[in-house]
């Protein structure tokens, strides 16, 4: 008798601990208890999505997870695309109050070049540095040639250059700029040498 109760002890102390440990298991597989193990992996699917890179693939699921829109395309700032630049236009969104650029001047000055059709940039003066770009209006393209010219030391152009006035058919290699793409660019004036 003494060595049944002893049995019905041992088998409802198992029984115990075999609900207790299914119960801990119920839990996490549903997500109830949020624990995380040595390993530094983590068993609640919530918290491991929200550690998940944007750039991998969650393995939880067969498909890759959705990344969000490219932030690393840079925009020109306050431009509406436009998709035909028939002739060469000058905007100064800045009118400089100093010396003005005569035709063949070598000047000083910070830009921003972008494709007109997108507004995306492909090269700025900013990006190598601080310092202003220094060049002769007779060594760049026409657009520049016919568009600095009348600017006033201080003040910024924003100049639309139809392909032919830029690259046309030949862009620099490596730039950027697709084939046959009219342009546009801010240029602010720093200085005439």
């Amino acid at each position: 008798m003494q060595n049944e109760k002893g049995n019905i002890s041992v088998i409802v102390s198992l029984v115990i601990v075999v609900a207790f440990v299914g119960f801990i298991i119920f839990m996490l597989l549903n997500n109830k208890l949020n624990v995380t193990p040595t390993d530094n992996t983590t068993i609640n699917k919530t918290t491991q999505q929200d550690n998940i890179n944007t750039n991998q693939t969650d393995t939880t699921q067969s498909k890759p997870i959705e990344k969000p829109m490219d932030t690393n395309k840079r925009l020109l700032q306050n431009f509406t695309p436009v998709s035909k630049v028939d002739s060469l236009q000058k905007t100064d969104l800045v009118v400089g109050t100093g010396a003005e650029v005569k035709p063949g001047d070598t000047v000083s000055v910070q830009y921003t070049g972008a494709v007109a059709a997108t507004g995306e940039i492909f090269q700025s003066s900013k990006d190598f540095g601080t310092a202003p770009v220094t060049f002769p209006l007779s060594g760049v393209i026409k657009g520049w040639t016919d568009g600095i010219p009348g600017m006033k030391v201080g003040g910024t152009r924003r100049l639309l250059i139809p392909a032919a006035e830029a690259y046309g058919a030949t862009p620099p290699p490596g730039s950027g700029i697709p084939a046959n793409a009219d342009l546009v660019f801010d240029v602010e004036l720093v200085g005439i040498k």
